[in-house]
């Protein structure tokens, strides 16, 4: 049994795999989104666990781009809080100028506001991830990282300062994808892809089913439809398991307005 997670050892993602599952699964990391959804869709005792979208960033692109381009489901969703720690490998830096700061391109705009409030001059390096960051500063005394507590334990790193993040409430919802829908629990969503024709009104159609039997939509996404030009791509989720009659009957009353409908989920949720 293999959980693949966005890498390397010490991202958030890491932190998210090891909260949802237990030590007898080998967590195996990955270096895009993209992969971690090839990798599950070659069996069924594979999971991925992806962010999906942050409390102060929004949706990440890639994720959703993958939902709708493979044929996987949604089994899990878990709301992460996030902390991030100004750190590197100096013990004390009361001397020295913090010219170069690393991260991930979420992260640093998760924390715009402490970095131009303290280190505006500081030239911002992107990598790849938070812990691609924590191993540059483990690296090189002269670059400061931004990582959360457990890549500045890998990297034997030293935090300065802690929670630096713009907003208290920071937080990712990571999602766990597998081969097919699991059991329900006491709290559950369901996400649905529905391709619509690109007309006046087209919008209109799908919200009032769930108006008039009172479903809650708990978020909406749309974009160009990615294999034909005429039609848009609703990403939707509401609350609710797939097989519950109230949610049937809105599935059938979609289906019945859109030109494709897809169950891409019906899942647990945990804070």
């Amino acid at each position: 049994m293999k959980v693949f997670y966005l890498g390397p050892e010490g991202t958030n993602s890491n932190l998210a795999a090891q909260e949802i599952f237990t030590s007898e699964f080998a967590y195996v990391p990955l270096p895009s989104i993209e992969d971690i959804f090839q990798k599950v869709a070659l069996s069924h005792s594979y999971y991925g666990v992806i962010p999906f979208e942050n409390s102060y960033q929004g949706v990440i692109n890639s994720s959703l781009n993958c939902l709708i381009d493979y044929d996987l489901k949604i089994v899990q969703e878990l709301n992460f809080a996030i902390s991030h720690s100004f750190c590197s490998s100096n013990a004390d830096i009361t001397d020295i100028n913090v010219l170069k700061i690393a991260s991930h391109p979420q992260v640093l705009g998760q924390c715009n506001y402490w970095l131009s409030s303290n280190y505006p001059n500081a030239e911002k390096i992107v990598c790849t991830s938070t812990a691609e960051a924590a191993k540059m500063a483990s690296e090189n005394a002269n670059i400061f990282c931004i990582a959360n507590e457990y890549a500045i334990k890998l990297f034997k790193l030293h935090s300065h300062v802690k929670d630096i993040q713009d907003s208290s409430n920071n937080s990712t919802r990571f999602l766990v994808i597998g081969k097919m829908i699991e059991e329900r629990s006491s709290i559950n969503k369901t996400s649905i892809m529905v391709n619509i024709a690109d007309t006046p009104g087209s919008l209109m159609k799908i919200l009032h089913p769930f108006s008039d039997l009172d479903i809650n939509m708990t978020r909406i996404e749309t974009r160009p439809s990615r294999n034909n030009q005429y039609l848009h791509t609703f990403f939707i989720d509401f609350e609710g398991w797939y097989e519950d009659s109230k949610i049937q009957e809105l599935i059938n009353i979609l289906e019945d307005i859109s030109d494709e409908l897809r169950i891409i989920g019906s899942y647990s949720v945990k804070s």
